[in-house]
């Protein structure tokens, strides 16, 4: 097949889905070798998305769904990759609100070539700003993702900054609204339809499933990508909370116990992990971690085995699940 690169956007309710499909289609030096895989969760209300602008329609495999519907990202882009994505070379994943440099198409296969095949180009990238999205800024300072802290049980990042270099340089965390990889190796490390309404969790745990199935986190070495930071321009999909009497926290809290028993977090001896232990199990084993490296080697790796440790997470788990207003 040809270098044809997939482009994976998950959004809801959005109104930069346009302006982030148009900007990359118009800044692509190959424009013809785009495909664009748009999971949009909308409201009546909401502009249509039109994409007519894009000259031969076979590259825009559009799905639209009620919004009411949305499970959160982590299951969008489940759907993204089993019901739009058709063995495309290159797989680019970003956010619904994002915008490009110019030949970024070609830009970004230049700099994969450099690694190996089995390696993800993946960092939380720099910002636009609305009525200012043709300034992008300049910088030879990279940004690269590093351990923050663990909120509610879930290790999280922020950025650091490093000069600018010849090749990417290695990391080990993998940012959601920036990754750009063989479209296959998602066949290795499959989407989880499981972590419904999941979203703090999302990034480390494919984080943890690359580094134990040995694929090789990069940082870009060049400012390709940029995203919109700020959401309070948009609707996001926790408005659903309201609207769906308490299942909403239901499928967060079930997808938090399947990430912390994918990533070893679970304490066994749990009489509330024991008794829930069916409803969030479901084909867990296809979706887990790999066996090239363990679930320990990554947390002594990245530097936060010691944090996890103090982590009580048999208390963690008791308060979420008593908050809870319906029975599970």
């Amino acid at each position: 097949m040809l270098n044809k690169i997939f482009i994976s956007l998950a959004c809801y309710r959005d109104p930069e889905i346009i302006p982030t499909v148009r900007d990359a289609y118009n800044k692509a030096q190959n424009k013809h070798l785009l495909v664009f895989g748009v999971y949009a969760q909308m409201a009546s209300t909401d502009e249509k998305i039109d994409l007519s602008f894009i000259e031969d329609q076979e590259q825009v495999r559009l799905l639209v769904k009620d919004n009411t519907k949305a499970r959160g990202p982590s299951y969008a882009r489940y759907i993204i990759y089993n019901k739009l994505y058709k063995d495309e070379l290159y797989y680019l994943q970003i956010d619904s609100h994002t915008r490009f440099a110019e030949n970024w198409d070609t830009d970004l296969i230049a700099m994969h070539s450099k690694l190996s095949a089995n390696s993800v180009i993946s960092t939380y990238p720099k910002g636009y700003q609305l009525q200012h999205d043709t300034n992008l800024i300049k910088s030879e300072r990279m940004n690269i993702l590093k351990f923050k802290k663990i909120r509610d049980g879930i290790p999280i990042f922020n950025i650091t900054t490093i000069p600018q270099e010849d090749k990417p340089r290695r990391n080990y965390f993998w940012a959601a609204g920036y990754s750009f990889c063989y479209g296959a190796i998602f066949k290795i490390i499959p989407f989880d339809p499981n972590l419904k309404n999941l979203f703090w969790g999302e990034e480390f745990l494919m984080s943890l499933r690359f580094f134990t199935n040995n694929i090789k986190i990069y940082s870009p070495n060049r400012h390709i990508i940029y995203t919109l930071w700020t959401r309070n321009y948009r609707h996001t999909f926790w408005e659903l909370k309201e609207k769906m009497n308490g299942k909403f926290e239901i499928y967060g809290f079930l997808s938090f116990l399947r990430l912390c028993s994918i990533a070893n977090l679970l304490p066994s001896n749990n009489i509330l992990f024991q008794k829930l232990e069916p409803k969030f199990r479901d084909e867990i084993e296809k979706y887990s971690v790999g066996n090239k490296k363990t679930v320990d080697d990554f947390y002594t790796r990245v530097g936060i085995k010691e944090c996890i440790e103090k982590e009580d997470y048999n208390k963690i788990i008791q308060k979420i699940y008593f908050s809870l207003k319906i029975n599970l």
